[in-house]
């Protein structure tokens, strides 16, 4: 009996759909012309990323395997092998190049990642804001954390890490910056940076599991400030039920307490 083949992009769209199926009145926001732009704008960055790895996984890396290979056996059989000096290690720097430059797209398709989901929670928010007179994600974060959200990456430990061997592919030949990234212990700064396909799948991984927090996380943020509202406020968009509740209040500064928990990373 055949397996089920399972096609990527279904997985994407429905791994999204459930994300936003936690949006009250989502589905609604989908029936307008601005809502359908929204969904197509989160799920182009998603699978881009998705791409993205299948790419460097399944095509780029496995032919820079291949040229190690080709390489070597020109060399091993050349007639004038006896005057080259080359080692197999020294032909895997091309293999060792392809995951780095992957690094460098990486976190580019993060960056994009992260100002498409800034901007659809701002739209997702727009009316709530409008009406209480509230801040876009990125004037908060400055306020509540002190920090441009388009440069948060230092708050996230794989995005700090991805963004530290892309800044230095970029901007010092692949070698080591000054500051070490502690996840390579005592390097040889006079080599460039090694990472193992394995290393680069894995953090491949992490920062798609990050983005889907992320999402939550921002998402979050713009709801946190609603609920930092004076109560009366909030009081009279509750239900008649919960307004004369006397746990209402109490219930709501848990929440806030939650929100704090859930959010403090952008608070290192």
């Amino acid at each position: 009996m055949k397996k089920t083949k399972y096609n990527p992009i279904d997985l994407l769209v429905e791994r999204l759909s459930e994300n936003f199926a936690k949006v009250k009145d989502f589905d609604k926001l989908q029936e307008s012309e601005e809502g359908k732009r929204l969904f197509d704008l989160i799920i182009k960055s998603s699978s881009e990323m998705e791409n993205f790895q299948v790419l460097f996984l399944n095509y780029y890396i496995p032919s820079a395997n291949k040229s190690i290979v080709d390489s070597w056996n020109q060399v091993s059989k050349s007639k004038y092998r006896h005057l080259l000096n080359i080692s197999k290690d020294e032909l895997k720097e091309n293999l060792y190049e392809t995951i780095r430059l992957g690094y460098v797209g990486l976190f580019h398709k993060y960056e994009s990642y992260l100002k498409s989901l800034v901007n659809a929670t701002n739209f997702l928010l727009k009316e709530l804001n409008q009406e209480n007179n509230l801040l876009s994600i990125e004037e908060y974060c400055k306020k509540e954390f002190k920090i441009n959200i388009f440069k948060s990456h230092n708050c996230f430990d794989i995005t700090k890490r991805i963004n530290y061997i892309s800044n230095a592919v970029k901007h010092n030949d692949g070698f080591h910056r000054e500051e070490i990234h502690p996840d390579f212990l005592n390097p040889d700064t006079n080599k460039r940076i090694v990472v193992a396909k394995e290393t680069f799948k894995s953090d491949i991984e992490k920062l798609k599991s990050h983005c889907q927090l992320l999402m939550s996380q921002i998402i979050t943020i713009g709801f946190k400030q609603y609920f930092e509202l004076d109560y009366e406020t909030i009081k009279n968009s509750l239900k008649p039920e919960l307004k004369e509740s006397v746990e209402t209040k109490q219930k709501l500064e848990e929440i806030i307490k939650n929100f704090d928990f859930f959010l403090s990373d952008f608070k290192k």
